[in-house]
């Protein structure tokens, strides 16, 4: 899997995983969920204007087409990303987790 740091835009199923990648790195999701998560992380995407998504039994490449200049040209929503992912740095929750794993391993 390529990475997201690597990306201008980032298609996946919505995951929690790939959609935190994606946020960390300011780049816009394009989500095609099918089940769980996918389909909240899907409706975050498009509520926060981080991303956008398509259903994943209606698509066409049509639609494709048009959704990836889409999110490419969006400069307010790259202005979005780039806010979130400087936030995400200056509170990186894996760090928390990981004190607080080993605060009570500690214990």
């Amino acid at each position: 899997m390529v990475s997201a740091a690597k990306s201008d835009f980032f298609i996946h199923h919505g995951g929690s995983n790939c959609f935190f990648e994606a946020l960390r790195f300011r780049v816009a999701s394009l989500i095609m969920p099918y089940c769980r998560d996918g389909h909240d992380n899907a409706r975050r995407a498009e509520e926060t204007g981080t991303g956008d998504h398509i259903g994943r039994d209606g698509w066409t490449e049509g639609v494709l087409e048009s959704a990836i200049p889409g999110l490419l040209a969006d400069d307010a929503m790259r202005a979005r990303l780039k806010g979130n992912a400087a936030q995400m740095a200056l509170n990186p929750g894996t760090d928390v987790v990981a004190q607080a794993i080993l605060s009570l391993i500690r214990t």
